[in-house]
């Protein structure tokens, strides 16, 4: 089944922002103007941010809401997010760690629309250039508090799921670069002999955690708002820092000195995260392993992956990144050392 369109046309829109207004304000509530674009210039663009203005029933004045419209491929995916978004709200160690998650309004199933609060922020990116020392106590005392989340609804993931992906990942890569063979198929072998056996307890994962997927707040001293958890599941927390760790990565290539050195920035995100996390032996060797699976399958996906890129000039742009991070792996293969 496919998805329905991004952008409904205006009288559906019309419809269902009314609908969802007299359900949370009562039958009396009118939509009077309201304004529809994309969430994010990043992703699928499978989400909306909606502005509102509407007259509620007793009060005098317009009121004005912001909510973003998550359009969900299939109905059990929808009720699933729906489902974890709620266990996370209630989690009160995600408000005490200074979390911010999107709230559920409502949910309208011939759409598969999912509606949310709308959770403004500034780029995890230009803020961490601008507060490195603050967006990163706040990385790290979200991603823990998120961590600890008491969520049920996820499935799990474990090393070896992420290997059996990877080995297809790999095998495309030195086909792309067959000069770089002996240094890929060598460093998938040893990710496998040397995959982690995990933490004591299974830990809740966004699963996807990138720049893009966070934004930063500077109300009540600095928040960490977090956004889609389509990939959420229960495993290791190093995936989720390992994974964030390598985005960050690429960024200090692709914008030399916004963020400053990337040594220096992967040991303040790992410091701030132990700061509030309980002691996990082991976790540092772990994050390191991540890492590398990930950055194999952000080289393969900036080789081959053409779909959102188009245009020959960006095209160019991402193989391009794709071969400076291969450079760095083999550079980090002849020093004899993992990240």
């Amino acid at each position: 089944m496919k998805p329905p369109p991004l952008m409904l046309n205006a009288p559906e829109t019309q419809s269902v922002l009314s609908m969802v207004l007299r359900q949370l304000h009562g039958a009396d509530a009118r939509l009077q103007n309201w304004t529809a674009c994309p969430a994010s210039k990043r992703g699928k663009h499978r989400t909306v941010r909606y502005d509102l203005e509407a007259q509620v029933a007793g009060e005098p004045r317009v009121r004005k809401y912001q909510w973003a419209g998550k359009f969900c491929e299939r109905d059990e995916d929808a009720r699933k997010l729906a489902a974890i978004l709620r266990e996370l709200g209630a989690a009160n160690g995600c408000a005490s760690g200074g979390l911010v998650i999107p709230s559920v309004l409502a949910y309208h199933a011939p759409l598969r629309l999912l509606l949310l609060n709308y959770e403004p922020g500034q780029t995890v990116v230009s803020a961490l250039a601008q507060h490195n020392g603050l967006v990163l106590a706040a990385i790290g005392r979200g991603l823990a508090a998120l961590h600890a989340a008491p969520v049920t609804h996820a499935g799990t993931t474990s090393p070896a799921d992420l290997l059996c992906g990877l080995r297809k990942k790999v095998a495309q890569l030195c086909a792309r670069f067959p000069s770089q063979g002996d240094l890929l198929r060598g460093t998938l072998s040893q990710l496998e002999r040397q995959a982690p056996a995990g933490p004591a307890a299974l830990s809740f994962l966004h699963g996807d955690l990138g720049p893009v997927q966070l934004l930063w707040s500077s109300k009540g001293g600095g928040r960490l708002v977090v956004l889609d958890f389509d990939k959420c599941a229960r495993g290791d927390p190093a995936l989720d820092l390992g994974n964030l760790l390598t985005q960050l990565r690429r960024l200090t290539l692709r914008k030399p000195g916004k963020l400053g050195d990337f040594a220096t920035l992967r040991q303040g995100l790992l410091e701030a995260y132990q700061r509030w996390s309980p002691p996990d032996p082991g976790l540092t060797e772990r994050v390191a392993w991540y890492e590398q699976m990930t950055l194999l399958r952000k080289i393969r996906f900036l080789a081959s992956n053409t779909g959102r890129h188009p245009d020959a000039e960006a095209l160019q742009r991402r193989q391009a990144e794709a071969v400076q991070l291969l450079n760095e792996l083999a550079e980090e293969c002849n020093a004899g050392r993992m990240r």
